[in-house]
């Protein structure tokens, strides 16, 4: 009787997960081709990386459906994030998000007009101020306690839900993401 509860648990939010998915237009862009080159320039990328071992970096990335040869510019999110341990052997995941170019705009605006400016200023005693932006497939966060700083990078889509990436020593290297950004939408 567990083992039945516990396949109708699974698949129930297997389901529910499917259904909720939101692709970007670059993951959409990927499933309809029959085969694809994805091309990362690793030159221009941003990195993250928290004293856990665990990663987030920002790939600014053309991809070519090799079919028709049509091409597509977006960035690819991937994160690195520990889901587990086994005796004494740490578990890793790896998954990836991708940011269409209709998406761009808006995040370097998020990151040029509150983030930034807020990199260097606290919320005050005994209060936290936070900013959220949106994409299809990520949630970045940047989160002021009193005078400490977080930033996380949450996929949407993911299979370890309670996993994401957070950082507070790195949270001045979030410009890096923006140069980022810039590099992708001059190349458009």
């Amino acid at each position: 009787m567990n083992k039945l509860l516990l396949l109708v648990s699974l698949l129930s939010s297997q389901l529910f997960f499917s259904q909720n998915k939101e692709l970007s237009s670059v993951s959409e862009f990927i499933d309809r081709s029959s085969y694809v080159q994805i091309n990362m320039d690793a030159n221009e990328k941003a990195i993250f990386k928290s004293g856990l071992g665990e990663t987030v970096t920002f790939y600014p990335a053309e991809i070519i459906d090799l079919k028709t040869n049509e091409k597509m510019l977006g960035l690819t999110v991937e994160s690195l994030f520990n889901v587990g341990q086994q005796g004494m052997t740490q578990i890793n995941g790896l998954e990836t998000a991708w940011i269409g170019m209709e998406e761009i705009g808006d995040m370097i605006i998020w990151l040029e007009n509150y983030i930034i400016p807020n990199l260097q200023t606290d919320a005050g005693k005994n209060r936290t101020v936070k900013y959220i932006f949106n994409t299809k497939e990520i949630t970045l966060k940047f989160e002021i306690y009193n005078t400490k700083q977080v930033f996380s990078v949450i996929l949407n889509n993911t299979y370890y839900h309670d996993k994401y990436f957070w950082t507070e020593s790195k949270v001045k290297e979030i410009p890096n993401v923006l140069a980022v950004l810039k590099y992708l939408q001059a190349k458009k």
